[in-house]
């Protein structure tokens, strides 16, 4: 009877897109000193901070509808006359 001795490595890449920006020197300066506070990278820091950011959006498919409506969303309707109420019973 044959053995194999098989060794499976995996590998989970997190995957994130590298952004070069252009930081004030003294702005440079506050986020390495928040991310070592935190025991952190600077680009774990900052990937944070842009996540919180953009916690409180709304997703943009509700972005991509302002506009698409015909009327004026912020123009006060007419007011009706009270004749075209309907009867009410009193109480």
């Amino acid at each position: 009877m044959k053995y194999y001795n098989i060794r499976y490595v995996i590998l989970f890449l997190d995957r994130m897109s590298q952004v070069s920006l252009y930081l004030d020197d003294d702005v440079q300066e506050i986020i390495k000193i928040r991310a070592k506070e935190r025991g952190s990278s600077v680009s774990s820091y900052v990937n944070e901070i842009l996540k919180k950011i953009n916690e409180d959006r709304p997703p943009i498919e509700l972005l991509e509808l302002f506009g698409t409506w015909e009327d004026d969303p912020m123009k006060e309707p007419e007011e009706l006359p009270w004749s075209s109420d309907i009867k009410r019973k009193t109480l």
